[in-house]
């Protein structure tokens, strides 16, 4: 996989989290967002080649 798949792939799962943050019980809203967030910017920062995988 090149790395725009895998960084569009990291910021779905990111959106997943930020989105679902009050629609699922398993953690808090705040956790869920953080959660997210984080992920978005690691997809970021895989996208922008300053953290190659």
């Amino acid at each position: 996989m090149n790395q725009n798949m895998i960084s569009f792939l990291i910021g779905i799962v990111g959106a997943t989290f930020t989105l679902g943050a009050y629609s699922q019980t398993w953690m808090t809203p705040t956790q869920s967002i953080t959660t997210g967030l984080v992920t978005l910017m690691f997809g970021l920062l895989v996208r922008e080649g300053f953290i190659s995988l």
